[in-house]
């Protein structure tokens, strides 16, 4: 009986035009897609490692409502609104790959195949959702009700995969980077929903600094840098290992990452704590 899934049509429209990449068609060939998704989650994650120093940023911005203010409107143009919607692809590709590799290492599902193609799918599922919320900028939710869910989700998630890592025999990093990874998989991908249902949400002064007066929501933001400053400060660490033989040159960038990521936190928590 034949295992392998057959190519739709659409999927080898894709691989086609992905072949006229030189890059891309090179590595796929040599080294296999495999390859390409590994690398492909790296970039993404060094994309969101980014972005997050851009939020704390943008958080320390608030103690100046008027000038925060000013600046989303500058801000608030088609090419900025363009490239925050691109965001959205690094977020849901790391976000799902990252739930495959949880899927592959711990729960030993090895129907790759039907992974990878499901992960495509509700990828492009979502980034057409959070499309369609840039454009219309409309919806209204209940923040509390929002994130109640989603931070239910986010501990279902997070107690499923504690209890299975901890049994296995990794450093505690590495189980450490699961868990994280495990908690902040449903919170990435609501808070860009969340932050883009109406462009009050996550442009206004007011309603951000309103928002952050709820405990809840303030602990959610604690949560969120802290979780993830360790998982992208352990995820270059990673890369660097991949690449690097142990010795002071490895040690030398993991230190200058600890300072870097324990930095930002400070900032980050001192940030929203005082709003």
């Amino acid at each position: 009986m034949e295992n392998t899934l057959k190519i739709t049509k659409v999927e080898s429209y894709i691989i086609s035009l992905m072949d006229k990449l030189p890059i891309l068609s090179y590595y796929a060939k040599s080294r296999g897609w495999s390859f390409l998704i590994t690398w492909g989650h790296r970039l993404a994650g060094l994309t969101l490692a980014g972005y997050i120093f851009a939020h704390i940023y943008t958080l320390s911005l608030l103690f100046s409502p008027a000038g925060f203010d000013a600046d989303m409107r500058f801000l608030h143009n088609f090419v900025f609104t363009f490239l925050e919607w691109c965001v959205a692809i690094p977020l849901i590709f790391h976000s799902l790959n990252g739930g495959r590799l949880i899927l592959y290492e711990l729960f030993h599902v090895r129907a790759e195949e039907i992974v990878i193609r499901f992960m495509i799918v509700l990828g492009f599922i979502y980034i057409f959702i959070v499309g369609f919320f840039f454009i219309r900028e409309a919806q209204q939710i209940s923040a509390t009700l929002f994130w109640s869910i989603t931070v239910a989700t986010s501990l279902i998630t997070f107690f499923i995969v504690l209890f299975k890592v901890w049994l296995t025999g990794n450093s505690i990093l590495w189980k450490l980077q699961r868990i994280t990874g495990s908690f902040m998989f449903p919170m990435l991908i609501g808070h860009m929903l969340f932050m883009h249902m109406t462009y009050l949400t996550g442009h206004e002064s007011k309603t951000i600094l309103m928002r952050l007066q709820s405990p809840f929501i303030k602990g959610i933001d604690l949560v969120f840098i802290v979780f993830l400053l360790f998982h992208a400060g352990y995820g270059i660490f990673s890369i660097f290992a991949d690449y690097l033989k142990p010795g002071p040159l490895l040690k030398s960038f993991a230190f200058l990452i600890i300072i870097v990521m324990a930095i930002s936190a400070f900032f980050g928590i001192r940030i929203v704590v005082a709003l």
